[in-house]
């Protein structure tokens, strides 16, 4: 059984929209649907929109308590046997995951479903949020105080993580930038190849090899889907997967027996005033992980 842990995380700062995504979710009945416990929101938010200017993050002391909080959330959780979902806000819930997941035990591979490659970092990205950088924090690439979170960077081995879904480098130019950051031991796939390759199959794929050097999670920034698919997002782009795509790709991974937890960012409810959308999400959500859902542990 999936326990549903909101992270209500928005490292713009700025309110625009990403941490009332977790409640949309809700009201949209995930829990219901996939029989999931829901243990609320475990994170406080980030309000703070000043850019540090020694670490070059917006809100950087906030980030870091809300990614300790969450941290402790998913400890507590997997000490107990459950397996999270996380729902956020944006992907730097991803350093709060992988700073719970170190505290638990050895290193877990990211199978990271993500329109971009969230690889700047201080320097380089042009917005200062931690959702344009958070997987170069993960690898080792970042200030001190989140590269280190829980101990000794990397929180994830550049080697254990597979980006899927990025928009094709030759047609985005920022995607381009973006993925000339990222170090070549880092295996990653366009969404058009996935969508020529046959999502299902390069999902088995994606999940044999990954799976075959242990424990794994799985995050879904729904960015990831394209934007006509999916409007109601932070930076709906064109050149993302379809929604049979999305569905037909994830389920392997969510099916995983070396699955720890998924987590789910992205959603912009302020898009959505109608709930359409969110309805949409759930359904997909439910059709791509729930055969992989566990039996209740408790």
């Amino acid at each position: 059984m999936f326990s549903i842990l909101g992270a209500p995380l928005d490292s713009s700062g700025s309110d625009r929209g990403e941490a009332r995504a977790p409640d949309a979710l809700r009201r949209a009945g995930l829990a219901e649907r996939l029989g999931a416990l829901d243990l609320g929101d475990v994170a406080p938010g980030i309000t703070d929109s000043t850019r540090d200017p020694a670490s070059g993050v917006i809100g950087f002391d906030e980030l870091r308590e809300a990614s300790l909080a969450l941290a402790d959330a998913i400890a507590r959780a997997l000490h107990q046997g459950d397996r999270p979902l996380v729902l956020g806000g944006d992907c730097c819930l991803l350093l709060g995951v992988f700073g719970g997941l170190r505290r638990v035990g050895g290193a877990t591979g990211l199978w990271f479903v993500d329109g971009h490659a969230d690889f700047y970092d201080a320097d380089s990205s042009p917005s200062g949020e931690a959702a344009d950088m958070e997987l170069a924090m993960l690898t080792g690439h970042g200030p001190p105080g989140l590269v280190d979170l829980v101990g000794a960077p990397p929180l994830v081995p550049p080697e254990r993580v597979m980006i899927l879904g990025h928009r094709r480098a030759e047609h985005d130019q920022d995607a381009a930038e973006e993925l000339g950051y990222v170090p070549a031991a880092i295996e990653r796939i366009d969404a058009p190849s996935i969508e020529e390759q046959k999502p299902g199959e390069v999902g088995r794929d994606c999940e044999s090899r990954l799976a075959a050097s242990g424990p794994a999670w799985l995050h879904l920034d729904l960015d990831v889907l394209d934007g006509e698919a999916l409007p109601a997002l932070t930076y709906p782009q064109p050149g993302g997967l379809s929604w049979d795509g999305f569905i037909e790709l994830v389920r392997p991974l969510a099916a995983s027996p070396a699955l720890v937890g998924i987590s789910v960012a992205d959603f912009e409810p302020d898009r959505d005033p109608h709930g359409v959308h969110a309805e949409r999400v759930v359904e997909a959500l439910v059709q791509a992980i729930a055969a992989g859902a566990p039996a209740a542990t408790r």
